[in-house]
């Protein structure tokens, strides 16, 4: 396939890009893709909705009104994405937990249609190994895809790129990882002394947007950028309004892990907000944990969103009832997301083993 190459303000870039998925991230790229006006060719790829999904059914309508092509897809085979993926240069994937695994095929129909770059669904907390779990974790999915996607550039010279930047308190529930802003209480795992990295959604979405607007500076990496470095207990000062007191209910270790592999083997949903906690607690949601340097200066026009600030606009939502609190949900996710619980179970089979003084790094 050809490749148109333009140039502007000094960078190269491909003309015509696909995300897949539409709901959660998805939409927010697609929006902001459309709005900076840099591509002749947006293209949202989405699994094909039923007939009851109405909320996915107006999201996709209010896409294809702004001009953005949608196309839906049911076989999720190398061949059926090399379908939807035609005439297309970059792609960029925005599938929730449940849909992690299909990237592997997804990778393989983008090699078959011509794609020449891809940047798989990350946009948080890099992969590093815990000390305590002695199976794969919920997330482990992400680095196999990316194991898999680099062997891919070294092959069959697809690019990559792949995007850290840790928790957005505006995208995840921050009851997912103890703060509940509402009653201005919180549950904290362990002391809350570990630092862990924050962005909030719209400066990941900038971050997205400049990263595809500049090919050849950003492909065949990794980029981490921070929007802040906090540690819990600085974070529940502010949802407790510095009451740390009776306000805060703090759970040992041990009991957590516990907890979550109870939850796992019952496919609970709780215990990705259990999981969470431990990470943080175990120094894991730090994308820069083995001093890796941090990418925030090559987007100097992002003035980014710190998590206490974050936290602090959030807690305004609350107080004022918004809509966005309702469900315990911050945005609208993707419909995929209500199974991603899904083999969560079998990661849980045996016991945790007693915690080992390091973590290893796959990052």
């Amino acid at each position: 396939m050809t490749t148109d190459i333009i140039t502007a303000n000094g960078r190269d870039t491909y003309t015509s890009i696909a995300v897949v998925g539409t709901g959660g991230y998805g939409e927010l790229f697609l929006k902001a893709l459309k709005q900076c006006g840099y591509f002749v060719k947006i293209r949202a790829v989405t699994r094909a909705p039923e007939a009851t999904e109405a909320v996915k059914l107006e999201r996709l309508k209010q896409l294809r009104a702004l001009g953005i092509e949608v196309l839906e897809y049911a076989d999720t085979t190398a061949d059926g994405f090399s379908t939807v993926f035609a005439g297309i240069d970059t792609v960029v994937s925005a599938v929730g937990v449940a849909g992690l695994p299909s990237q592997i095929p997804m990778i393989d129909g983008a090699i078959a249609a011509g794609v020449k770059w891809f940047i798989p669904s990350e946009y948080g907390v890099a992969h590093y190994n815990s000390a305590w779990m002695p199976f794969k974790g919920p997330l482990a999915a992400k680095g196999e895809v990316l194991d898999y996607l680099v062997g891919a550039a070294k092959s069959k010279g697809l690019a990559y790129t792949a995007i850290y930047t840790g928790l957005a308190l505006d995208y995840l529930d921050p009851h997912g990882i103890g703060l509940k802003l509402s009653k201005r209480r919180a549950t904290l795992v362990g002391r809350g002394g570990t630092l862990a990295t924050f962005t909030c959604a719209a400066d990941v979405v900038q971050v997205l947007v400049s990263i595809v607007q500049r090919s050849s500076e950003m492909q065949n990496r990794i980029i981490r950028y921070a929007g802040s470095t906090n540690k819990m207990c600085d974070l529940i000062k502010v949802v407790t309004g510095g009451n740390c007191g009776k306000n805060v209910k703090i759970v040992c270790i041990d009991e957590a892990r516990a907890k979550f592999c109870e939850l796992a083997r019952q496919q609970d949903m709780k215990a990705f907000q259990v999981y969470g906690r431990l990470l943080i607690e175990e120094g894991l949601a730090q994308i820069n944990l083995r001093r890796e340097p941090l990418d925030n200066g090559l987007f100097p026009d992002i003035k980014p969103e710190s998590a206490t600030d974050t936290l602090a606009r959030l807690i305004k939502l609350a107080d004022a009832g918004s809509e966005m609190f309702k469900g315990g949900q911050i945005i609208q996710r993707s419909h995929t997301t209500s199974s991603v619980t899904d083999g969560v179970g079998e990661i849980c089979k045996q016991e945790p083993a007693p915690a080992t003084a390091t973590s290893k790094s796959r990052a």
